[in-house]
């Protein structure tokens, strides 16, 4: 039996977790792309499989979670590069 596209998107969504575990970030965009396709069609075609959209539903938020902990975590990197670099001017200019 052929998956539909509801179901197609959940692999996919999983695909993007982890996906986004790696921080191959140009594939997560790849896989979103294809995964917005997949619920437009779904959408088009009426499909409503309730327990499939709890699962992605689910997916979803989880990839919500990790795309802002990886955010933060660059966020901080960026503040302490800041930093650094502001004591090296610092210390450079005296």
């Amino acid at each position: 039996m052929t998956a539909t596209p509801l179901e197609r998107a959940v692999s996919l969504s999983q695909s993007m977790l982890e996906t986004a575990a790696r921080a191959d970030w140009d594939d997560f965009a790849q896989l979103e792309q294809q995964r917005e396709d997949l619920l437009a069609q779904a959408f088009q075609s009426g499909e409503r499989d309730e327990a499939t959209l709890r699962t992605l539903i689910d997916c979803n938020r989880e990839l919500c979670e990790e795309v802002a902990r990886a955010r933060d975590k660059v966020a901080l990197e960026w503040q302490q590069a800041k930093g650094r670099s502001q004591a090296i001017a610092a210390y450079s200019h005296n």
